[in-house]
């Protein structure tokens, strides 16, 4: 489906037609690069892809020459995902912004302020969030903005908009009987701004700080992850970089260790019972929760993620465990 617009008359339909879209699909992605790499060139290329990326294509797409992506992340609250109609949750976006560190992919992904209709639990849970992100390349936060034809923009009474018009600085731009008359595809609207302006400004600011301790730690050590580990077959060693403070070191030996490597990929309490049987469920779910507080892992609804990234990337080897 696709929507149609005339612009002069504002008149908006539905249309069963194909959108273009300039995010690279998923099917046929990684054998196009496969066949990119087989070029053997050169090539420094940027590209848009989607949260649910998986590591083998993010690795298919960096031996072909992908330098940078920029991801649909958008937030960092699966309850805002939910609203933004994204489809993925929280746990899958740190794992991809964790998956670009490994690959040394850049990450110029966005993070959605002010949304309309966001609340004090979608700030809360980015909070969190973001504590667990911190080792890795800073999003840059946006503004909302009002597209034509997007969601919010059809039905904006569900996400507390009482009037849609065309942005005040379109009148800037045209004469009065063109901006008055036309619609554009930045839209304005009326609604509970001042109430979004003032819930996000926390996240604001922590975002800003993680931008300024990041750019610090990647001065100190040339540019090498502020959350790694090292694999030494039966042990891993973790190391942990703080901003103007002394490195933390962690030794993972036996199970503990094969229980983080298989959490380089996000797996349900479940499947990690079920992968370690001879562990009784109370001691897997203590050592979780240790490495969750120590901000090693990550934790969603009862699915984990190792957060460090391989010194030197593993994640095909880590898969298979």
């Amino acid at each position: 489906m696709a929507n149609e617009i005339d612009y002069l008359t504002g008149r908006y339909q539905t249309l069963a037609v194909s959108i273009v879209d300039n995010v690279l699909p998923r099917k046929i992605s990684g054998e196009l690069f496969k066949k990119v790499s087989s070029l053997k060139k050169d090539f420094h290329m940027f590209a848009e892809i989607r949260a649910n990326t998986p590591a083998s294509v993010l690795e298919v797409l960096k031996r072909a020459g992908i330098q940078e992506l920029q991801i649909g992340i958008e937030a960092l609250s699966t309850s805002l995902l939910q609203k933004l109609h994204k489809g993925t949750h929280t746990i899958q976006n740190l794992e991809i912004m964790r998956n670009c560190e490994a690959l040394g992919i850049i990450n110029s992904s966005n993070l959605i302020l002010h949304f309309p209709g966001s609340d004090e639990q979608d700030v809360a849970e980015t909070m969190r969030a973001l504590e667990f992100a911190l080792p890795f390349r800073p999003l840059h936060t946006v503004d909302f903005w009002l597209g034509l034809g997007s969601p919010v923009w059809q039905n904006p009474a569900a996400y507390g908009i009482k009037a849609v018009f065309n942005h005040r600085n379109w009148s800037r731009l045209f004469p009065r009987h063109i901006s008055q008359s036309m619609v554009f595809m930045i839209q304005a609207f009326r609604g509970n701004l001042g109430f979004q302006k003032k819930i996000w400004q926390p996240v604001k600011k922590m975002v800003a700080v993680w931008q300024k301790t990041y750019a610090g730690l990647q001065r100190e050590s040339s540019m090498s992850p502020v959350l790694s580990f090292r694999d030494g077959r039966d042990f891993i060693i973790i190391k942990q970089r703080q901003y103007q403070a002394d490195v933390i070191t962690h030794r993972l030996v036996g199970t503990s260790r094969q229980i983080y490597l298989f959490c380089l990929q996000h797996r349900s309490l479940k499947s990690i019972r079920s992968r370690f049987p001879a562990f009784p469920e109370d001691k897997i779910v203590a050592f979780l929760k240790m490495m969750t507080a120590k901000k090693l892992m990550f934790e969603e609804g009862n699915q984990y993620l190792s957060l460090a990234v391989p010194v030197k990337p593993r994640l095909e080897e880590a898969r298979r465990l």
